[in-house]
């Protein structure tokens, strides 16, 4: 029965193994940057450059409007000197002047438009670049943590392969092929402790007799007649 016995120990080693393994993969996909932080700086990067286009066109259209403005004054300037006299080139340069006044108020709304938007950009920016560094200040301490867990895990990942090489060395090659064999078709449970009579991995009733010859040194490897696992005494 004590090939049993090992065999169990053996299952226990796997399963914390496993454990190990999964978990340890599960941490290493976390690993790196979120997607909640990714998202949340592709957003302050999207609204900067908004921003940035505002300012350029707030910017763009003051300097038109200063533009704009000279050539009202050098107009008006011009009608009122008295240096023309024709009527058609005053009604001309009279024109030009409703049309650069007409202009420059568009010009200036424009501005203002700009501004506004620009302004509240600026407000969106600074909300999410307050929640950008908290989720940054977050994941950060989020990471460390992780770390510290991935090297723990490594590290009893390491024992416990140790551990599964020395158990698995002091079986018969055959029994323990048997054995791998019977984890992968059993779900990972090839070895089934009995407690009050009961097969610990299918739960039915295992007859008396089988159960009594577990408690025996000499017995042999036996199996759950209903689930076909190895049985140990519990």
């Amino acid at each position: 029965m004590q090939e049993a016995i090992k065999l169990y120990e053996l299952q226990k080693v796997d399963l914390a193994w496993l454990k190990v393994a999964r978990r340890l993969q599960q941490v290493q996909h976390q690993l790196g940057e979120s997607e909640t932080v990714r998202a949340a700086r592709q957003q302050v990067t999207e609204t900067e450059t908004m921003l940035h286009q505002w300012h350029t066109k707030q910017k763009d259209a003051e300097l038109e409007s200063k533009s704009l403005a000279t050539r009202i004054k050098s107009t008006e300037d011009k009608l009122m000197s008295g240096s023309v006299r024709d009527p058609k080139e005053l009604n001309n340069l009279q024109e030009n002047l409703e049309s650069l006044r007409r202009h420059r108020t568009l010009v200036d709304d424009q501005a203002v438009e700009a501004l506004m938007h620009a302004d509240e950009l600026t407000g969106q920016l600074s909300d999410q670049q307050r929640d950008l560094s908290r989720l940054e200040g977050e994941w950060t301490s989020g990471q460390s943590d992780l770390k510290q867990e991935e090297t723990k895990l490594k590290q009893n990942y390491i024992l416990l392969k140790r551990k599964r090489e020395a158990l698995a060395a002091a079986l018969p090659a055959a029994l323990l092929e048997r054995y791998d064999t019977m984890r992968k078709r059993k779900a990972g449970i090839a070895v089934a402790p009995v407690q009050s009579g009961v097969c610990g991995a299918c739960h039915v009733q295992i007859p008396t007799g089988i159960v009594n010859g577990l408690g025996s040194s000499t017995a042999t490897l036996t199996v759950c007649p209903s689930c076909g696992r190895y049985l140990v005494a519990g």
